[in-house]
């Protein structure tokens, strides 16, 4: 499942960049349609099962203008088993929002979980934020 696992990643790589295009139709069936599908979105948020899932997915993906946005993947860790795996990444690329004029800097830090569901890897949570340099906390 492994070699799958690959070959679902490319088409995952594929459909987030036609995500942050505006198009989210690639990206909806590589999910979960179950009720234990979460995500914490790069816009902040939390949603839990499909029936909240879908249309905060269409919701994220009209923030984005068609401007050509191309998202590079830098895999930290990838973890493929019998029917679970997962993935740690930083997303990179430049995007444009329908709220602003010009394009804007896309640097994610990322995990997923993805389960398999009758043969195919589905995505079955996402935590996407903003990656920060470190620092330490400020003080009072």
């Amino acid at each position: 499942m492994n070699q799958d696992f690959e070959s679902f990643l490319r088409r995952f790589e594929e459909a987030n960049t036609a995500f942050v295009n505006g198009d989210p139709s690639l990206w909806l069936p590589l999910v979960s349609h179950s009720e234990q599908t979460s995500i914490f979105g790069g816009f902040g948020g939390q949603e839990v099962g499909w029936s909240e899932i879908g249309p905060r997915y269409g919701w994220a993906s009209s923030q984005f203008v068609p401007s050509g946005a191309k998202i590079e993947f830098e895999y930290l860790v990838k973890h493929v088993g019998a029917d679970t795996a997962y993935t740690v990444a930083i997303e990179r690329g430049t995007v444009q929002h329908v709220t602003q004029p010009d394009p804007v800097p896309h640097l994610l830090r990322t995990t997923m979980v993805f389960r398999a569901e009758d043969g195919a890897w589905k995505i079955t949570h996402r935590h996407a934020d903003p990656l920060n340099p470190t620092s330490a906390p400020s003080g009072p």
